[in-house]
Formats: structure tokens, sequence, C-alpha cells
């Protein structure tokens, strides 16, 4: 009785002496969170703060001074006169959409033959789908750049959609883990009931892949929106201007008269996924954790 008694005591001494221990590690789980959200919240205030200046206000402040009055749009206005900042929203969109249609399309399908049916060379398509996740993007480019030349598709947003939506590794390998945990007897209930494989694909399949598909629209649609590297090198015309090459044309505002015009277009480009991310936050993280863990 005693021993047992003797138990509970011990253990609440074992609590007490690792409590310290607990706290000092929360302090600084806390302390390191709140640098890092820091560093990256700042640099969008200083953004923030900069693009209700004046060009008076840019040449005696500091950065991190506040204006004088929040409500002067005078540089948004200067923006969106001196840029096409309603052509490169439209290109952005044009072309994030379609590759979003033609990556979900294309995707599911693949991973629904990859993983519905056994065929000669199913291993060695798997083997080669992770070989080209292992090889750096960047690497390619020139490969890549002739490839479109020959095609006929630079200086023209099709050969953005198609780079985008024609190599996505990642998009199919999250379709077929997804779709692995999805049984097999609802495949052949849909035979036995007459259904052809497009039909069971179109109406049974998809529907119920729609966790990974919100997954991969929304990891796509991130890096699409942010993507610089493609938009430089196949669309460098303005007409044919991303977000990203408006950003980056209008770059040449970095002196202390206009640097709060380009602040201006820094805020009118990150403001939309702002806001989506605002609205939609929940959405996009139970999305982003069904279809990354299911399976």
């Amino acid at each position: 009785m005693s021993a047992a008694a003797d138990l509970p005591a011990t253990r609440i001494t074992r609590r007490r002496r690792s409590a310290p221990g607990k706290l000092i590690w929360t302090c600084f789980h806390y302390t390191m969170l709140t640098l890092a959200s820091a560093l990256v919240v700042a640099p969008l205030l200083i953004a923030f703060f900069t693009s209700f200046k004046t060009p008076l206000e840019m040449m005696r402040g500091e950065k991190t001074d506040l204006p004088v009055d929040f409500t002067n749009f005078q540089n948004y206005v200067d923006f969106i006169e001196r840029q096409p900042v309603g052509i490169a929203f439209w290109n952005t969109i044009f072309v994030t959409v379609t590759s979003l249609i033609i990556i979900t399309m294309i995707g599911t399908m693949a991973a629904y033959v990859i993983d519905r049916f056994r065929f000669p060379g199913r291993r060695a398509i798997l083997l080669a789908y992770v070989i080209v996740m292992a090889v750096p993007a960047i690497t390619t480019q020139v490969s890549l750049y002739q490839v479109m030349l020959g095609l006929g598709l630079v200086n023209s947003k099709w050969a953005l959609i198609v780079l985008y939506s024609g190599a996505d590794i990642v998009s199919l390998y999250i379709f077929i883990t997804f779709l692995g945990a999805i049984s097999r007897e609802i495949d052949e209930s849909a035979r036995i009931e007459g259904a052809s494989y497009f039909q069971i694909y179109w109406k049974v399949i998809l529907p119920l892949m729609t966790p990974a598909i919100s997954t991969v629209v929304i990891l796509r649609t991130i890096h699409i929106y942010n993507d610089f590297i493609l938009p430089y090198l196949y669309t460098p015309r303005v007409e044919q201007s991303t977000v990203s090459m408006l950003l980056f044309k209008a770059s040449d505002m970095m002196s202390s008269a206009t640097e709060a015009i380009l602040m201006a277009g820094i805020v009118i480009v990150i403001t939309p996924t702002l806001v989506v991310f605002l609205v939609l936050q929940r959405q996009i993280v139970s999305g982003m954790m069904r279809g990354a863990v299911k399976g």
C-alpha cells in the first residue's frame, strides 16, 4: 500500500521538475515564431506605409516612418496610369485558370490510369516521374526554350500554359496518392452497372477527388501567380506581361521621388492574394491537409 501511495507523489514531483523545462522551451518556440513572423510581415508593412507617402516625405524621412496622410492615393493612381496593370492581371488570370483546368484534367486522368490499371512499363513510368522530380527545373530551361522556340510559342501566353500544365509532377503525385485510398470496389460496382472506364472516371472518381484537386489548385495558383522565371523568358513583351513581370519592369522607379509609386504597385499586386487567403483561409488549410494526408 505504501509503495502504491508513493507513485502519485513521484509523478507529481517529476512533473514539477519538468515544468521549468517546458516553460523555457515554450518561450523559446514563441520567441522564434514571433521573430520569423516579424521578418515576413515587416517588409509588407513598410511597403504599405511607403505607398501613402509623398516624394517630399520619401526624401526627408526614414523608411519606417508613418505617412502623414493615409488617404493619399496619388501613388496608386500614378502606378495604374504608368503601368499596364489591367493587361497584366488579365494575362495572369488567363494563364492561371487555363493551366489549372489542364492540370486537373490531365493529372486526374493520368493518375486514374496509373493507379487503376496494370500494364507493361507502369513501374518505369512511375520511376521516370520520381527521377524528374529530383531534377532542378532551372537546369532544363535551355532545352525547354529550344522546344518552345521550335513550336513557335515564344512571346505567347500559351508557352506559359504548356509549361505550367505539362510537367506538373508534384500534382500528379498528389492525385495518385489520394486515388490510392479510394476503394476499387467502387469501380467494380460501376462496371457491373455497365459504366465505361471514362464514365467511371468522370462520374465517380473525379467527384471523390475534390480534396486533392483543391490542394493542387491552391499550390499551383500560388506558384503560377508568384513565378517570375518563365514569364521573364517566354513573355517579355508588354502586352504579354504577368503581374510578376509588371513589377520587374516597374523596378526602374527605385529613385527617392518614385519609390513610393513602386510600393503602391507592390501593394496592388499583393492585395488580391491576401484577400483570397483571408476569405478562404479555412478552406485552404483544410483542403491542403486533406489532400496531403489522405492515403
